[in-house]
């Protein structure tokens, strides 16, 4: 049997907020570019206090997304790296998928709402998309061009 299953299954015992989804991948971010997370990273990573990191890391400790001691390194349980690693691949397609788009200004936030309503069906679209557009660059540059025309008539 893989270790691998969709991100509603991973969900199906966690049951993790858009709020905590966002911790959670904040965190898996760091550990991926930095190795060990403090609650200092993660508020300035997230443009918040330090009183609400630790009020959440609190909260995930207790669904076995990650491990917290006071003063301490969070660390990300097994299930914790799983389910970051699925937030944070959902975070790239989605972004990957409006750059193709072509949305600039406002990507990042659009994708930031965007993450936690879409279901996995349409991801995994979005997915197949974006792979048709890399394996066939050609097709892609049509589409670029055809955007960039429809954007000098209007």
């Amino acid at each position: 049997m893989s270790e691998y299953f969709t991100f509603n299954e991973y969900m199906k015992n966690n049951k993790l907020t858009p709020s905590e989804e966002d911790y959670v991948e904040m965190i898996y971010r760091i550990n991926l570019n930095r190795g060990n997370v403090q609650v200092k990273d993660v508020a300035n990573e997230l443009n918040i206090k330090p009183s609400s990191v630790t009020k959440m890391v609190k909260k995930l400790n207790d669904k076995d997304i990650l491990e917290y001691k006071k003063y301490d390194y969070i660390k990300l349980t097994e299930m914790g790296y799983k389910v970051g690693n699925t937030l944070l691949k959902r975070h790239n397609t989605i972004y990957k998928f409006l750059e193709i788009l072509g949305v600039k200004d406002s990507i990042h936030e659009e994708t930031e709402k965007i993450e936690h309503t879409i279901n996995y069906d349409t991801l995994e679209k979005m997915e197949t998309l974006i792979n048709f557009f890399s394996k066939y660059q050609g097709i892609y540059s049509l589409l670029k061009e055809f955007q960039e025309d429809k954007h000098l008539d209007t």
